[in-house]
């Protein structure tokens, strides 16, 4: 946020810092539901839905196969 602040402007960290704040209002309020702490107790596989969407919308960051590969030396580390 202070490297934001810096070259955006205080503007454009109260829109991200509030955007950031309600996403985790609205999964704590998710996570917080019985319901679907069941569902997903029970459920597993309901995680590799979920992983999916992440997919499909295009905004996983992590590890891909290619990068498992090209760091595979670190792994005896």
């Amino acid at each position: 946020m202070s490297i934001l602040w810096e070259e955006e402007g205080a503007k454009e960290v109260m829109v991200q810092g509030g955007g950031s704040l309600f996403v985790a209002v609205l999964a704590y309020m998710a996570m917080s539901n019985g319901y679907v702490a069941h569902l997903f107790f029970n459920f597993a596989e309901l995680h590799l839905i979920v992983i999916a969407l992440i997919i499909l919308m295009g905004r996983y960051t992590g590890y891909r196969l290619l990068e498992l590969y090209r760091f595979r030396e670190f792994k005896s580390l």
